[in-house]
C-alpha cells in the first residue's frame, strides 16, 4: 500500500501551524494502519497451518508439531513421506538444538523473534529445535505441541550434544530396551516431575499419554471441563464413546513384563486421558506386574485406585499404590526410592531379566515369573513354556 499527500501551505504562520499538525495526525493515523496491517500479516502466518502433523521421536519419546503452510514444511512432508529422517542436533547459544537436515528446503526467510517450541528451517538446510528466543532471519516451519517450558527443555535435552532426532509423518515405534514400562499422563508437570524421578532410579522406558484436544482448559472453572469427562465416564464406564479421544500411541505391551502407571487425581478418580488409554488397553496388562503412582493436591487416592482395578481387572499389582501429593511433592524422590524397596521392585526386574535370558538358553518346562516350575499350564497370567514367554487367560 502506498500513501502520497501533497500540501501547500500558507505563508500564514497560523496556517503553517495548523498544517504540520494535521500533518502529524496524519502520520500516526498512517503508522497505526501499517502496525494494524502488520498485526493481521502475522495473525494470518499463524493461523495458516497444515492438517498434517509432524512427529518429533527423541530417546523413544515421540512429540506431535503442528505444520505451517509454506513451501518449505510441503517440500519436507514430501521428503517424510518417502521415510523417517534421522538428524544429529547439537545445543546451542542456550535457545536451540540444531544442526543440518541433510537436504534442502525451500526458503521464505523473514527477521522473527523464536518462541520457544518453534521449528525453524535455518539457511535452507539446517533444522532449529527452540527452547529459548532468537532474533534472526529464519524460515518458520512450525511448533511442538502442549509442552511447557520445563517439559520442551527435557524433551529436546536442553544443553546435550549429539542428540539423535527422528522426524516423521507418524509416531516412531519405539524398540523397547527394557522389561519395564512407565506410563503416565500429566496436565500441571507434576506427573510429568514424578515420571522423570521414577525412570532415574529403575531401567525403564517411558510412554506418555497426550489428548488429541490439547487446547482444552480442564483447570478452568474448578475443572468444571475435567469432571464434564469424569460425569461422561461414570454415567456408561463400558462404552468407549464415553471417554475422551487421545492420541494414537505405537508402543506395543506384549514387549513388557512389568508397568508403572502415574496419573493426576481429578476429583477423587484418575484423569479421564488416563482412564481413556487404559480402557483401550486393560486387557493387555492380564498377569502382569502394575504399580500405581498417583499424584493429588490433597485428596486421598481410593477413588483413583479403584479406576485402575475397573480398568485393569486382571493385573499382578506390586502392592499398595504410592501417593504423593502438593505437600510432599518436592521429597518424591525419596518416597519412590523407599515406596520400589516396599514393593520388592528390584527382585520382581530381577527374576524376570533372569527368566528371559533363559528363553535363549534352551529352558524346558513350564515356569511362573517367580521362577518356579510348574505342573500345569496356569489359568490366567504369565507363564514360561519351554522358554517361551505366554499368556494364559481365564475364559
Amino acid at each position: 500500500m502506498r500513501i502520497v499527500a501533497y500540501f501547500a501551505l500558507d505563508k500564514n504562520s497560523k496556517t503553517t501551524s495548523k498544517m504540520k499538525t494535521f500533518t502529524k495526525a496524519l502520520m500516526i493515523m498512517f503508522a497505526m494502519l501499517m502496525c494494524s496491517c502488520a498485526d493481521k500479516s502475522n495473525d494470518a502466518i499463524a493461523q495458516t497451518t497444515l492438517p498434517q502433523k509432524m512427529y518429533i521421536t527423541i530417546d523413544g519419546v515421540s512429540q506431535p508439531a503442528t505444520l505451517y503452510n509454506n513451501a518449505a514444511t510441503q517440500a519436507l512432508i514430501a521428503k517424510l513421506e518417502e521415510g523417517p529422517v534421522t538428524v544429529t542436533l547439537n545445543s546451542s547459544g542456550g535457545f536451540e538444538i540444531w544442526g543440518a537436515l541433510g537436504f534442502s528446503l525451500p526458503t521464505s526467510n523473514e527477521q522473527i523473534t523464536t518462541q520457544p517450541g518453534d521449528v525453524i528451517l535455518y539457511n535452507g538446510s539446517n533444522i532449529c529445535l527452540m527452547y529459548g528466543t532468537n532474533s534472526w532471519s529464519y524460515t518458520r516451519l512450525g511448533h511442538i505441541d502442549d509442552l511447557n517450558d520445563s517439559e520442551l527443555r527435557s524433551f529436546l535435552k536442553a544443553g546435550e550434544s549429539n542428540i539423535e532426532v527422528t522426524l516423521s509423518l507418524q509416531p516412531v515405534s519405539p524398540q523397547p530396551t527394557s522389561n519395564t514400562l512407565v506410563i503416565y499422563y500429566s496436565y500441571t508437570n507434576h506427573c510429568h516431575e514424578i515420571a522423570q524421578s521414577l525412570i532415574e532410579q529403575i531401567d525403564a522406558d517411558v510412554l506418555r499419554i497426550y489428548p488429541k484436544d490439547k487446547n482444552q482448559q480442564y483447570e478452568a472453572n474448578g475443572y468444571a471441563i475435567g469432571m464434564q469427562l469424569l460425569n461422561t465416564i461414570n454415567a456408561n464406564p463400558n462404552s468407549a464413546d464415553s471417554y475422551p479421544e487421545i492420541d494414537p500411541v505405537s508402543v506395543s505391551l506384549d514387549d513388557y513384563d512389568t508397568f508403572f502407571i502415574v496419573t493426576p487425581l481429578w476429583w477423587s478418580q484418575m484423569a479421564a486421558i488416563l482412564q481413556t488409554y487404559l480402557f483401550n488397553h486393560g486387557a493387555e496388562f492380564a498377569g502382569k506386574k502394575v504399580g500405581l503412582i498417583v499424584s493429588s493436591h490433597s485428596s486421598g487416592i481410593s477413588g483413583v485406585v479403584a479406576d485402575a482395578e475397573r480398568l485393569i481387572p486382571n493385573a499382578d499389582w506390586m502392592g499398595e499404590a504410592l501417593w504423593i501429593n502438593n505437600a510432599n511433592h518436592g521429597n518424591r524422590a525419596t518416597l519412590i526410592q523407599n515406596w520400589l524397596s516396599d514393593i520388592n521392585y528390584s527382585d520382581i526386574s530381577t527374576i524376570i531379566k533372569d527368566i528371559n535370558a533363559d528363553n535363549h538358553s534352551g529352558l524346558s518346562g513350564i515356569y511362573n515369573l517367580n521362577g518356579q516350575k510348574l505342573t500345569t499350564i496356569p489359568s490366567n497370567g504369565i507363564y514360561i513354556e519351554n522358554g517361551v514367554k505366554k499368556i494364559a487367560t481365564k475364559k
